[in-house]
């Protein structure tokens, strides 16, 4: 087979058109690829493949109308070959550049030029509050034991912190720490009771470093997940702003960094939400919710409201743990709040976009590269400079 040919099958893929021996060749190709960086042309003709598959099936935008705004997204044959292409794209691929009306401003600028200053994820400091409002910051901090609060010894390992305490604790051992996470930073930590918590970006827990008593409660800031250990005999709550959630053994992610509402998601088990008012009265609180694996409960602080909904899958609320960033249907300030967070930036928006949009992509990468994947909509456009980056329409 030659390169036309190998062109020609690429066109037929692209529109539907390839027979299945057709499709299973190529996706061969980019098998290949993405497992060795090898072709089975000669470099020349390598290089011309790799263009034509970069034109044919990379750069196809299909918008869509939903809920009467319009959606943007790559197409893709399948979740398999959504890897490979995101592959693609990480490994540098410049994908095409834009050339506007010819006037000296930001929008007349090349991708190249408008992407110059790239920037890189955060490196901002965790750190550690004791009992006493001593604080450490756990990156300067060797592995081994940090420090002993209460009747328990708090170890670092690497990314996650450990705490370990005896079983008989009493109520005069309980004293509390607080761990928080800077901008571009997610962390680990094991309560005393064998719990296991994820700390996204920007936020915080505070707990105390033994359980004594009938329940655990916990209070967090910005997103946090959990894996509860179980114990019948003792409850675990988590405050999240005018929010309770009440769980026995789970996994599930509070997400609070929307001032607006807090979203709370169930991946195994069960929970109950309700406003923290209703929590500290003592009294059943009639508008509580009890949401099961895959609902979503929403919680509005101005009026206490409570809704649920069901999810169709939890990568996008998950992806944040498995160091992804995952969008599917999101409004510009949707990502580019968590882009803030991640990168340190500031933005600034020219223009009003209404679009949504779906992107995929991994959270270790330069910025440029989920600005690009944006851009290939043709709908948006971004400036960096310094610290800022500048959202316009296309």
């Amino acid at each position: 087979m030659d390169i036309r040919q190998a062109k020609a099958i690429l066109e037929k893929y692209r529109t539907g058109n390839c027979s299945t021996e057709e499709k299973e060749m190529v996706e061969k190709w980019y098998a290949r690829l993405v497992d060795t960086g090898e072709w089975e042309w000669s470099d020349g003709e390598a290089e011309q493949l790799e263009q034509a598959m970069e034109e044919k099936l990379l750069l196809q935008i299909k918008p869509t109308e939903q809920h009467h705004s319009r959606k943007y997204f790559i197409q893709r044959a399948s979740r398999w070959w959504a890897a490979a292409a995101i592959l693609l794209l990480l490994a540098a691929v410049t994908l095409f550049f834009f050339y506007g009306a010819r006037h000296n401003n930001q929008h007349s600028l090349s991708q190249v030029q408008r992407f110059k200053n790239d920037i890189l994820p955060a490196t901002q400091q965790v750190v550690l509050t004791l009992s006493d409002g001593t604080q450490q910051a756990l990156d300067d901090v060797s592995n081994g034991t940090v420090t002993h609060q209460g009747l328990a010894e708090a170890v670092k390992k690497d990314s996650s912190m450990i705490y370990n305490s005896p079983g008989n604790t009493s109520e005069e051992a309980v004293v509390y720490n607080t761990i928080a996470t800077g901008k571009g930073r997610t962390f680990h930590l094991q309560l005393s009771d064998g719990s296991e918590v994820w700390l996204d970006a920007l936020s915080s827990i505070r707990f105390p470093t033994s359980f004594p008593g009938g329940e655990r409660i916990v209070e967090i800031t910005g997103q946090v997940y959990f894996e509860v250990a179980h114990n019948a005999k003792k409850s675990f709550k988590v405050k999240s702003g005018k929010q309770v959630t009440e769980v026995l053994g789970t996994h599930f992610n509070i997400n609070s960094f929307n001032g607006e509402k807090i979203q709370t998601t169930l991946l195994e088990g069960r929970l109950r939400v309700q406003s923290l008012a209703s929590a500290n009265s003592g009294m059943m609180d009639p508008h509580a919710v009890i949401i099961s694996p895959g609902q979503q409960s929403i919680f509005s602080p101005a009026n206490a409201q409570l809704t649920t909904l069901e999810l169709q899958d939890t990568d996008e609320v998950m992806a944040w743990k498995d160091g992804r960033f995952r969008f599917d249907g999101s409004s510009v300030k949707e990502i580019t709040d968590q882009l803030s967070r991640w990168y340190n930036i500031d933005v600034v928006y020219k223009d009003t976009i209404t679009e949504t949009f779906v992107a995929d992509i991994k959270r270790d990468v330069p910025i440029s590269k989920m600005l690009k994947l944006l851009e290939m909509t043709k709908q948006i456009k971004f400036v960096i400079e310094g610290n800022k980056v500048i959202v316009m329409k296309y």
